[in-house]
C-alpha cells in the first residue's frame, strides 16, 4: 500500500511537494502499518519489540497530554538518541526541549495524529546542541492507543544522529523546527 504525505497547511492544488522521506522511513511505517489493530490505531498491547528490532536503537514512544507541562513525555528513548544527547530522556516532557517562544504551540499538532482521520506524521527538526554543534533530524512518527490507561502515545524513529560525528554531546539542547510538518495518510484520508 502507498502512503501519501502532504504538508499540513497546504493544499495540493498549492504545489507544495513536501520533501522525500527515507527507506527507513518507509520500512519503519511498513512495520508499524503490520502490526494488528481494530481500526486504524494499535493499541499499545500490540506493539512488540522483534517487529521493531531494526528500529529500536532510534525509536521513541512519546505520551500525550493536554497540559503544557506534561505535554509531550517521553516514555522510551533509544541508545542512539541517549548517545547523542547524552542524556536519558524517560519521564522528561519534550517541551523542556524547545525555544521559549515556542513552548505554547509546541507539539498541539500531534494531537492530529489521533483526529477522527488519524495519521501518521513526517517532519524535520534541528537540534542544536549548547556548543553551538547542529544536526538536521528527521522524524516518523505513527499513532498508537494506550486502552488500558486511555493515554494517546506516538512511536516514532529519528534518523539524523551521525555515529561518527567529532560532536561530544553534554547533555545540553534543543529541538528547532525547520519545515512545516508533514502528515501521512494510514487509511483515513488527512486532516
Amino acid at each position: 500500500m502507498v502512503m501519501r504525505i502532504h504538508p499540513v497547511r497546504e493544499s495540493e492544488a498549492s504545489g507544495a511537494i513536501p520533501p522525500p522521506r527515507s527507506g527507513t522511513s518507509i520500512a519503519f511505517e511498513q512495520a508499524w502499518s503490520a502490526i494488528h489493530k481494530d481500526g486504524l490505531v494499535p493499541d499499545k498491547a500490540e506493539l512488540r519489540p522483534e517487529r521493531f528490532a531494526p528500529f529500536l536503537r532510534t525509536a521513541y514512544l512519546v505520551e500525550l497530554h493536554d497540559e503544557p507541562e506534561r505535554r509531550i513525555l517521553f516514555r522510551i528513548a533509544g541508545e542512539a538518541i541517549r548517545n547523542a544527547l547524552d542524556i536519558d530522556l524517560r519521564g522528561r516532557n519534550y517541551i523542556d526541549f524547545v525555544p521559549e517562544p515556542h513552548r505554547e504551540t509546541s507539539g498541539i499538532s500531534m494531537n492530529l495524529m489521533f483526529a477522527p482521520r488519524p495519521c501518521g506524521r513526517w517532519v524535520r527538526k534541528e537540534v542544536v546542541h549548547r556548543d553551538g554543534f547542529r544536526q538536521i533530524l528527521d522524524l516518523t512518527q505513527f499513532p498508537v492507543s494506550d486502552r488500558a490507561s486511555g493515554h494517546r502515545l506516538v512511536i516514532g524513529i529519528v534518523e539524523g544522529f551521525g555515529e561518527d560525528s567529532v560532536h561530544a554531546p553534554d547533555g545540553g539542547f534543543r529541538f528547532d523546527q525547520l519545515d512545516r510538518e508533514h502528515f501521512i495518510d494510514i487509511g483515513a484520508g488527512l486532516p
